[in-house]
């Protein structure tokens, strides 16, 4: 599943499991424009963000820390 038809469904789930999450595309920033947050109390007053050159890039590695803090709530496939 490409991520154009997942996102939705993970900003879904974020929101079921407490959390928020926040896409963003920054054009004044020639270098990693792309931004991913989540946040929420869940994360202990943390938050994950990734900055980098694509939404792909983001998506990826926020999903893969979001695994590592809740293994049983999110898959990785």
């Amino acid at each position: 599943m490409r991520w154009d038809e997942c996102v939705p469904e993970l900003l879904e789930h974020l929101g079921e499991m407490g959390l928020v999450g926040l896409v963003k595309i920054d054009g004044e920033r020639e270098r990693k424009p792309w931004t991913v947050v989540i946040s929420g109390q869940r994360l202990d007053g943390a938050a994950i963000r990734v900055d980098g050159h694509s939404l792909d890039y983001c998506l990826r590695h926020a999903v893969a820390a979001l695994h590592d803090r809740f293994p049983d709530e999110v898959a990785l496939s």
